[in-house]
């Protein structure tokens, strides 16, 4: 009996099992079935931003510069291995060659009235300073550059480069100092002039270098400056050049021979002018940029574009890389000078470096006035030349 229950359980058991694997499993409901996350799609290469109308019609600038293939610049500054230097880093960027063509700035300023006149302009841009080009605007010889990209950058300046041409034909590229510069072979530290007038001094005669006067307008602007705001007088002028003081032709020549030792002192010196062939010697100099109880002179060097220069895009192009980061740092070290903008460094060589005791700026009244004492050829008959 209980052995027939036992088997009548097994077979129970079996059969119950037989019967729930063939029943089909109820399906999930929707609800109850867990959803992937989306996987993100592949994203194809997004399309670049559309440019600007302003960055379309520079470009435009650009591929024009380009097919003109040249810029002619009259240059006070790009002289030797600055000029060098501007026109190789340009034509490596844009593929377009920089003719130079250097002088004097009241020079330069003669010529491109005269092509003008002509009808036969060659200069595409004009490097002197900010006087100079302003007299060429004043005749209506200079364009506006106030479409250039790099001036809607802020700031970036030290001065402001249109500060003193609202229209923007004048643009200040770097600043340049005029001290008396010293060979500290030659003179020793207690026999530093103190003033312009130790200068004519017979222990000074012979040894002052300067850049000929009858053709860079600097010591016409200087000494009239100087008069005008009686720091000097003029008798102290006069016997000054009356020191047996040497002319040199070539702008970089009287710094080259106070650095050699030629000389003992350039009188009134370019610190740009030194600094160019110091960073060009690439080691230390005997020389010192000395101040003097009158004041030192300082200018702005400025650049402007010329109305219907052969170039004209490329004369843009031009102006706008050399206010450019970039720009500055190839000209402004070039000259060993102080740039316009805050994000390049002051080049200017130790030898150079010092705080005037008074910083003699032209007004544009002053500028004025010695141009026309310049082309007038004061200095000159007054140190009897």
């Amino acid at each position: 009996m209980r052995r027939g229950l036992l088997i009548s359980l097994i077979l129970m058991g079996i059969l119950g099992l037989l019967l729930s694997a063939c029943t089909p499993t109820p399906e999930p409901s929707r609800a109850s079935i867990p959803v992937p996350p989306a996987q993100p799609q592949a994203n194809p290469a997004q399309a670049a931003p559309a440019p600007k109308p302003e960055d379309i019609a520079w470009n435009k600038v650009i591929q024009a510069a380009k097919n003109e293939g040249k810029v002619t610049a009259y240059s006070f500054n790009m002289t030797g291995d600055v000029g060098l230097a501007v026109s190789r880093s340009f034509e490596q960027i844009y593929g377009i060659k920089v003719d130079i063509i250097t002088g004097g700035g009241a020079a330069l300023v003669q010529r491109i009235t005269t092509e003008k006149r002509m009808g036969t302009m060659v200069a595409d841009v004009m490097d002197a300073n900010t006087f100079q080009i302003g007299q060429l605007e004043d005749a209506g010889i200079t364009a506006s550059s106030e479409d250039i990209p790099v001036l809607k950058e802020t700031g970036v300046w030290i001065v402001e480069p249109w500060a003193n041409s609202p229209k923007r034909h004048v643009l200040i590229h770097t600043i340049t100092f005029y001290p008396n510069i010293i060979n500290t072979d030659l003179v020793k530290p207690s026999d530093e002039p103190k003033s312009l007038k130790e200068l004519t001094q017979a222990k000074w005669k012979g040894r002052m270098a300067v850049f000929d006067p009858r053709q860079n307008s600097t010591l016409s602007t200087a000494f009239p400056v100087f008069l005008n705001r009686k720091l000097i007088d003029q008798d102290t002028v006069q016997r000054l050049g009356m020191n047996d003081i040497k002319y040199y032709p070539v702008s970089d020549e009287p710094a080259r021979n106070v650095i050699q030792g030629q000389q003992a002192l350039y009188l009134l010196g370019s610190t740009g002018t030194m600094g160019s062939l110091i960073t060009k010697a690439g080691v230390s100099v005997p020389v010192k940029a000395i101040d003097t109880e009158e004041g030192t002179l300082a200018t702005n060097r400025a650049i402007g574009a010329i109305k219907d220069g052969p170039h004209p895009n490329a004369a843009r192009v031009l102006i706008n890389w050399l206010l450019t980061q970039e720009g500055q740092n190839v000209f402004a070290k070039a000259q060993g000078v102080v740039p316009v903008r805050k994000d390049v460094p002051d080049f200017t060589p130790k030898e150079l470096r010092f705080t005037p005791s008074r910083l003699i700026i032209p007004t544009a009244e002053e500028e004025k006035d010695s141009t026309r004492i310049f082309r007038e050829g004061w200095l000159a008959k007054l140190w009897g030349r």
